[in-house]
């Protein structure tokens, strides 16, 4: 399906986007290397979440 959207994007006339689909997509959400973390919980902090606040370290996966 993300082959199909990609194509999509770069020639829609040839690959027209059937919008029957298109709650499907949305229900998929976005791609992982374009999403952004919202309201980052547990002390971490970043585009998504893989830092530590100042003052707090990783220590088994969580910022402690």
């Amino acid at each position: 399906m993300r082959e199909h959207i990609e194509k999509a994007r770069t020639e829609p006339e040839r690959y027209p986007l059937d919008p029957a689909k298109i709650t499907s997509w949305l229900l998929e959400g976005p791609w992982e290397e374009n999403a952004v973390c919202v309201h980052c919980q547990n002390n971490s902090s970043g585009e998504r979440c893989e830092s530590c606040l100042d003052g707090y370290f990783l220590l088994d996966g969580k910022c402690t």
